[in-house]
Parts: C-alpha cells; sequence; structure tokens
C-alpha cells in the first residue's frame, strides 16, 4: 500500500523557499500537491511526493542543508494528537514509547524505534520505508526528532550524538552546529544517541486523564495497538546485523518469545527467519551501496557479514555482480531518474 503523510510535514515549506527566493507554488504543482491541502491539518499526501519535493528543492535551489532548514519550522506539534498523548506521558521514555507505537497515524511510510538494547546508550531510531534518493527528508525527521527532544526534556536538551546513514556533502561542522552534538555518517541506522537519564527524566503537568482518552481514541481508530510480527523481526533484525549477532534465538529471547514458538509463527505466515534475514540484506544492501561515500568494507559491516568476501559472494547470489558492479549501476539507475 502507498504510505502517505499528514500534510503538517511541510510546515516551513513555503517560507523557507520563499526565504531563499523562489515561488514554492510551482513545486508544489510540479509534484501534485495542492497548496491549500497544506492548511489542512488532517489532509495526507503520498509519502513519496514529499520526499521527492524536498530533494527537487534542495537542488534547485542550491540548498544543501534544506531539510535541517526546513527542521526548524517544525516540532514535535506536527504529529497531532500523537503529541497529546506524547505530552501528557509521565516520563520521557514513555512519552517516545508513545510516538514509536502511533507513528503510522502520522505515516505509515515512516519507522520508529526506542533502541535500548545499550543501557550506556539508547537510540531513537528514524528509518524511512522508501526507496531512492531522502537524504532531505531524513535530515528533517531527525531535526525535528531534536525538536521533540528539547520540548520534553527541556530547551538544555543535547543527544550524546547522532548518527545517519548515508553520505552528505555538508561539512560536520553544519551538522554540530544544529544538533549541538558530534554527527557520524555512514552508520547501520540514522538515530538520536541519547542517556537513560533523559529517558527517565518527569513531564511536567502531564494529565494521565487525558492520555488514556487520547491513547484509547488512536488504539480504536488505527488498530496499532501491536505491530505485527514480521515489522518487529525486521526492526530487531536491522538492529542486530551490524553486531554480528543477528541469531533466531537473540530474536526470540528479544520478542519475549520461545525459539521453537517464533519458528511456527513464521511458518504461519509462510516465512523462515534465514530467508526474512536474507532479504532483509539484500534491501539493506542497496540502500547502503547507493551511498557512494560508504567503503565497501563497512557495508559488508552493517550488514553483519565478518568478511569482504562473505558479502562478495552474496551480493553475486542476489543480483549476479560483485558489490562494485551493483553500486555502479544503482549510481546509473539515479542519475538516469534524475
Amino acid at each position: 500500500m502507498e504510505p502517505f503523510i499528514r500534510t503538517t510535514s511541510f510546515g516551513g515549506f513555503r517560507e523557507l523557499v520563499t526565504q531563499l527566493g523562489q515561488d514554492p507554488h510551482p513545486l508544489l504543482a510540479r509534484f501534485r500537491i495542492r497548496p491549500e491541502l497544506l492548511d489542512d491539518e488532517d489532509a495526507r499526501v503520498p509519502f513519496r511526493s514529499l520526499i521527492a519535493l524536498l530533494e527537487s528543492a534542495a537542488e534547485e535551489l542550491h540548498c544543501a542543508d534544506f531539510g535541517l532548514r526546513m527542521s526548524d519550522y517544525q516540532n514535535l506539534a506536527v504529529l497531532g494528537p500523537i503529541a497529546l498523548i506524547a505530552r501528557n506521558a509521565e516520563t520521557v521514555g514513555h512519552a517516545l514509547t508513545e510516538i514509536v507505537r502511533f507513528i503510522g497515524y502520522h505515516s505509515s511510510g515512516i519507522q520508529l524505534d526506542l533502541d535500548r538494547s545499550e543501557p550506556d546508550a539508547p537510540r531513537l531510531v528514524i528509518e524511512l520505508r522508501m526507496p531512492g534518493p531522502q537524504r532531505q527528508m531524513v535530515e528533517l525527521a531527525m531535526g525535528v526528532a531534536q525538536s521533540t527532544m528539547k520540548l520534553l526534556c527541556g530547551p538544555t536538551f543535547s543527544a550524546r550524538a547522532v548518527l545517519l546513514s548515508g553520505s552528505s556533502p555538508l561539512p560536520l561542522s553544519r551538522y554540530r552546529r544544529h544538533f549541538g552534538c558530534e554527527t557520524y555518517l555512514g552508520q547501520p541506522c540514522n538515530a538520536l544517541v541519547i542517556t537513560e537519564r533523559q529517558l527517565a527524566q518527569r513531564i511536567e503537568r502531564h494529565e494521565p486523564a487525558m492520555h488514556r482518552a487520547l491513547e484509547q481514541y488512536l488504539s480504536q481508530i488505527h488498530h496499532l495497538d501491536s505491530p505485527d510480527l514480521l515489522d518487529q523481526i525486521r526492526r530487531l533484525v536491522q538492529r542486530l546485523l551490524p553486531t554480528q549477532q543477528c541469531r533466531l534465538p537473540l530474536v526470540a529471547e528479544q520478542l519475549g518469545l520461545h525459539e521453537r514458538t517464533l519458528q511456527r509463527q513464521l511458518a504461519e505466515l509462510g516465512r523462515t527467519f534465514e530467508v526474512l534475514v536474507e532479504d532483509i540484506r539484500r534491501e539493506r544492501a542497496d540502500f547502503y551501496l547507493v551511498q557512494r561515500d560508504i567503503p565497501m568494507t563497512q557495508v559488508a559491516g552493517m550488514l553483519g557479514y565478518s568478511e569482504q568476501s562473505v558479502f562478495n559472494r552474496a551480493c553475486r547470489r542476489w543480483f549476479d555482480m560483485t558489490p562494485s558492479a551493483r553500486r555502479r549501476q544503482l549510481l546509473e539507475q539515479r542519475l538516469t531518474v534524475e
């Protein structure tokens, strides 16, 4: 199903384009986005339209940090009812858990995860379920995540680090200035690295009754109480691959299931764990390979391979070509599309 996104995520687009000396309406029209929808908080448009719009605006306006700049116009409020649930949660960690749980109300194309597998370095992970160039949208989402944490924790909030999975023409100093911390490119995921102390921070003036009412409302209309099993496994596999510890027993343990129970449930869905991991590796391989600045050895590591030669064999199995040839093919396809 085509992912859509609420038009609140266009906040600041018209202002920023105007500030850069252009009329935003021709750009919106090119991607079939009616300007009046941007003033309707309940309107939704195809997610791919927003992603492509941001990439085109950044290129045509010669503004490589377009997504970061646009994030200055947005905060937690773009999430609508989800924002109210978060603001009325007891702690910051509870608020983020609720945002992760209900993000599908805002867009099914955005995947969030509060990864607490490393107690000293919990991470708010943000991934887009869309192919193709998407740096501007990723950086917009990361900027909104930063603003969200400032609202929940207070204006002095600072992440321990920012992780970005792609490459960028921007100097790292631009990211440090925006996020107030070190930023690392070519990482296995996009994430804000935070602290357990920040997650434990209590939210002032939270109202439990309001939280319960909103939670019940979103649960009823969107049936998001429990993500499906394949989605949960996908998140865990993507998290565990770079650790080279992505094994069925560990995934089952983190899901609170016996290994045989997980195997049976996957079989009922016509899947096996091994094939699922293989599919995710192949998908992530393309995602990393299209980032020309990520070394092949690093791509192999992020896919969970201990040796480059193993990745080479996998790439031949998937695409009938070497990783280098696949990278050239993907980059040529991107140029053709652009």
